[in-house]
């Protein structure tokens, strides 16, 4: 994937942007206020919607469709460049990675897509290309989804500080909090951005979220995608584990 850095802090950096980044340290997840226009993501959802044709269904709803690596299409690259270009973005991404950093090709589109508990760290069959029994005690701070929603949104759940804590990946069963662990709830509004330590524990929507008419009359969609420090083995590692997986799920999702 393609070096991003250096960055470099500019007018677009707010104070506030700061403690954002203090808030992915402290609990693996931190949202950037006001980043986009309503009419910049007004158009990512009309450029989602006219693509719907590329993504798969991947859950029971009818509406849940999902496409992993859609920054490959050219139709959808500009949304990747949407994130990849944002100077607030990248700014913070300077912040977090240092001035050295890219894209690791684990780029998403859902609509109408429930998730459970889970960690973004390579799972399941996959779980082997972490080749660390500490992934997460280790190598926090290293990899950061970002996603925007592309309408108000309180659907994503989390563990503060479960980027620091480490689980079993072969399965999302163990990524289940305890009863008595704590919960957080984002809650974000139309030009928002979320940024994830992928070592963090977190769920989106449960299915039943989707069953409405209403729903899949205005679809809830997110855009999403991951930088990673250059020049970084554990990253070198989900790079080549997601291409892998991708692989994997294009052929098992006709």
């Amino acid at each position: 994937m393609s070096t991003i850095g250096p960055g470099s802090a500019s007018p677009t950096r707010l104070p506030s942007d700061d403690g954002v980044i203090a808030d992915v340290h402290r609990s693996g997840v931190g949202v950037l206020r006001a980043v986009f226009e309503p009419t910049e993501v007004d158009e990512a959802r009309r450029t989602v919607l006219a693509h719907v044709g590329l993504m798969k269904n991947t859950r029971s709803t009818p509406s849940s469709r999902h496409l992993a690596g859609f920054h490959r299409f050219p139709a959808l690259e500009p949304l990747h460049q949407l994130i990849t270009g944002n100077q607030r973005t990248r700014d913070v991404m300077t912040g977090l990675l240092g001035p050295e950093y890219r894209t690791i090709g684990l780029s998403d589109i859902t609509i109408n897509r429930s998730q459970q508990w889970h960690k973004d760290l390579l799972r399941g069959r996959f779980s082997h290309y972490m080749d660390d029994e500490h992934p997460c005690e280790k190598h926090h701070g290293k990899l950061f989804k970002v996603i925007v929603y592309l309408q108000d949104s309180s659907s994503l759940h989390f563990v503060p500080g479960s980027h620091r804590q480490d689980i079993s990946l072969e399965s999302d069963l163990f990524a289940i909090p305890a009863d008595d662990a704590p919960v957080s709830q984002v809650e974000t509004r139309i030009g928002d951005v979320v940024i994830i330590d992928i070592c963090t524990t977190h769920r989106g929507s449960a299915e039943e979220a989707f069953q409405s008419q209403r729903v899949s009359d205005h679809p809830r969609i997110l855009v999403s995608t991951v930088f990673g420090r250059s020049n970084c083995e554990f990253v070198d590692r989900m790079e080549l584990g997601n291409a892998e997986r991708l692989s994997f799920w294009q052929r098992s999702k006709p």
